[in-house]
């Protein structure tokens, strides 16, 4: 059944660990060791994004059970930088090790070997040996995945309520997390259209190495200045350029993995995830001795893993009430979102949604 009050705790929780601003980052005092590592990608960390809430956790969790804890950011996106970062953690005494997703693949497949005697975390991504394609999750590494494609279906469906018919979409990077979101924003817009007798077009786009900041501003104003109204943004290196063409065109934006609403007024919804009690929940079986290693670990609608920023949303045509009742549709089953390895866009079988892809 729907569980409305710890969905609206779970908001709650993850607006706060988001906070009003952009706090200074701050390490422990300096000691010997530290037992819980956080590695990132290069840049800031209280980004009000996953790395923030993910350390925020952390560090909740160290200071009330007293276990010392880091973190250590790349020096550069490279799978080496990465692998630096592991191997300074493991010199620092770290027990558990906690890797900032798709990017760290390669490198937890590979240090999970090496350090056997070390706990690994992969949050939204697998342990993947980029040669051979092989996954394997070992004894000593726990994966959480979330349902993206929940949090993404929420977005499209809200976003198609509230009125919205010309939507867009634009993804860091064509990898799994976010093509999920993709994936799921295009199926809820879809379902809601239909009940609505309507015809939404969805702009859809995936970031390339090729795309920096100037070319995703660019593309988003583009949008905007054309009959888009929305665009939902996912990834840390999309947000930002997309709010600032969504602020000079009064346009709207939908963020992803964090509740984001005091980015800007033109955030009128978050897809978020529950980083922060996965990973309180992680630790605390870690420091219980009952680590769950070689287990892959789902977070979806049924355990609260996945919601949409209703206590913050700027959707004046969804109400919560909708909202219940379609994340109780989810969590009940009534609603089956597909993922992206169903295969291509056209396999979800849309009607009543035009993608233009480009």
């Amino acid at each position: 059944m729907r569980k409305i009050i710890t969905v609206i705790l779970f908001l709650a929780l993850i607006f706060a660990a988001a906070g009003c601003g952009s706090p200074a980052e701050e390490q422990p005092e300096e000691q010997i060791d530290y037992e819980i590592a956080l590695v990132t990608d290069a840049g800031l960390i209280m980004n009000g994004g996953y790395s923030q809430v993910a350390w925020e956790a952390i560090t909740d969790f160290g200071s009330s059970t007293g276990v010392s804890h880091k973190y250590y950011k790349a020096s550069e996106a490279s799978d080496k930088a990465y692998k630096e970062t592991i191997d300074n953690a493991v010199d620092n005494g770290a027990g558990i090790i906690i890797a900032d997703g798709y990017s760290f693949e390669d490198v937890v497949y590979n240090a999970q070997k090496k350090y056997e005697d070390v706990k690994f975390i992969l949050i939204d991504a697998d342990p993947v040996d980029k040669d051979s394609g092989e996954t394997k999750i070992a004894g000593n590494t726990a994966v959480i995945h979330f349902a993206s494609e929940q949090a993404g279906y929420l977005a499209g469906y809200a976003a198609v309520s509230n009125g919205d018919l010309q939507l867009g979409f634009i993804g860091a990077e064509k990898q799994p997390a976010v093509m999920d979101y993709g994936y799921g924003f295009l199926q809820g817009a879809d379902d809601a259209a239909q009940e609505n007798a309507e015809t939404v077009t969805v702009r859809y786009y995936y970031c390339t190495s090729d795309d920096d900041r100037d070319a995703v501003l660019d593309k988003a104003s583009s949008w905007y200045k054309g009959s888009t109204g929305v665009i939902f943004a996912c990834g840390a290196s999309v947000e930002q350029p997309v709010v600032e063409a969504a602020e000079f065109a009064g346009k709207g934006v939908i963020a992803s993995e964090t509740a984001k609403s005091q980015m800007s007024d033109t955030v009128i919804t978050s897809a978020a995830k529950n980083i922060s009690d996965a990973l309180e929940e992680t630790l605390k079986l870690y420091k219980n001795d009952q680590f769950p290693g070689g287990q892959e670990i789902i977070y979806d609608a049924t355990n609260d893993g996945i919601a949409l920023d209703m206590e913050n949303s700027r959707m004046d045509g969804f109400s919560k009430g909708e909202y219940k009742s379609v994340l109780g549709d989810i969590e009940d089953g009534e609603i089956i979102v597909k993922k992206h390895d169903d295969g291509k866009i056209s396999s979800l079988g849309l009607t009543n949604v035009r993608v233009i892809s480009k």
